[in-house]
This record gives structure tokens, C-alpha cells and sequence, in this order.
């Protein structure tokens, strides 16, 4: 398929743009260089997606932009790794280049929860998340929850996940282990695990949204 076409120098397709088909360099782990780097880095700052959210700024460095385009890169570059579905791929390339609306409002909902995220981590899962959706295996309304989640999600809580998985995502009165109740607190506070099924249970055990967090975001960075 040939290259999203870029008609004007809207954020949301210049961010599109660098998504589907990145100029920036794949083999740079960007979660792990540092602000210092970006900022001496010239080569970045001129890929127009880049070089509109840092901006130029001639009174001082804006030290939230740079942290914001270091999630940002990071998110561009774990989109890129790996292996995705061509033909899901170019389904959503087709949907964007056909719907702006839609292009304006997945961007949108990304943006704002990178400029929020206080854990590069973060951007990463939320990348993997994402290439879930691109590739059908969660939906769009899903994707929105648990992006929204993930605001709240403290990042002590990530090998938690790992360790529900083997209790199948649930801890009831059978279960033998001694509770964490330390992180099962973290994630009844994002919103992502409830308790139940019954009054006379005090079990706790993760909601679907949970689960998919794990599967699709959390999970593939452990591999």
C-alpha cells in the first residue's frame, strides 16, 4: 500500500504518518535514552510529529514536552516492533485515510493519556494495546477503558498481573497463598478489579478490562 498521504500538517496525520510508516530510527530504545538526548538530538526534533509537540521555544526548554515526545517515541517505536497483521493494517490505514473524524479522535485519546502518563512504561503497554486494536483482537470502546485506567494504575502493580494470571485472575477462599492485599488495593483503585462474585466472599479478582490490560499490554513486553 502506498504511504499515507499527509494533505495538510494536522497533528493527528502527522501523527498517523509517523505510526504506519516511522522515520524514526527502530533500533534506538527511546524509553531508555534521556531528556538531554532528545534535546541535543536535531535529527528528531525535525520529524514534523516531533517538531510540533516540542515546539520552538525560545524563552526556556519546556521539560514536559520533552518528556511528552520521549513517551511519545517510545509509544512509535513498540507500535513498529514486532510482527502485525498486514491486511488489519491496512484496513486501519484505509479507515483513517477515509474518516478524519475517527483519525482525530484515536489520536486525540492517545496523546492525552501519553501527556498524562507519569511512567514511560506506560506508553509502551499502551502502544501494545493499541496494536491490539489495529489487529481486531480488542475493541475500540475496550481500548479507550483501559487506557483511561492506566492514568490510575500505579506501575508497582505491573508484575502483579503476572502472578494473578496463574491463579486465573482470581483469588477466592480456596486459595492457599498469602494475599497481597498491598497490590490488590492498587488495582481496585484504577478501576480495573472488583471484588466478588458474592456478599459472603471477600475474594478479589480482575475485571475483563483487567485481564485485557495483561494480555494484549502488559504481557508481551515480559516475553
Amino acid at each position: 500500500m502506498d504511504n499515507l498521504q499527509v494533505s495538510d500538517n494536522s497533528m493527528s496525520q502527522q501523527f498517523t504518518q509517523e505510526l504506519l510508516n516511522p522515520n524514526i530510527d527502530l533500533a534506538t530504545d527511546y524509553s531508555e535514552i534521556y531528556i538531554d538526548d532528545l534535546i541535543q538530538n536535531e535529527t528528531l526534533k525535525e520529524i514534523p510529529i516531533i517538531k510540533t509537540v516540542v515546539g520552538v521555544i525560545k524563552t526556556g526548554i519546556s521539560i514536559n514536552k520533552f518528556f511528552f515526545a520521549k513517551k511519545l517515541l517510545s509509544f512509535i517505536r513498540e507500535f513498529n516492533s514486532g510482527q502485525i497483521d498486514a491486511e488489519k493494517k491496512d484496513k486501519f490505514q484505509k479507515k483513517i485515510n477515509d474518516d478524519s473524524q475517527f483519525r482525530k479522535k484515536s489520536t486525540e485519546q492517545i496523546m492525552v493519556c501519553l501527556d498524562r502518563f507519569n511512567d514511560v512504561k506506560k506508553a509502551l503497554i499502551l502502544a501494545n494495546l493499541f496494536k491490539a486494536y489495529v489487529e481486531e483482537k480488542i475493541s475500540y470502546e475496550k481500548f479507550v477503558f483501559i487506557s483511561i485506567s492506566m492514568e490510575r494504575l500505579h506501575p508497582h502493580s505491573y508484575s502483579f498481573f503476572s502472578a494473578l494470571e496463574k491463579v486465573n485472575y482470581k483469588i477466592g477462599h480456596e486459595f492457599k497463598g498469602e494475599r497481597d492485599y498491598d497490590s490488590e488495593s492498587l488495582l481496585f483503585s484504577s478501576g480495573l478489579a472488583k471484588e466478588g462474585p458474592a456478599d459472603w466472599w471477600s475474594g478479589f479478582m480482575l475485571k475483563e478490562e483487567g485481564v485485557l490490560l495483561y494480555e494484549f499490554g502488559i504481557k508481551p513486553l515480559e516475553d
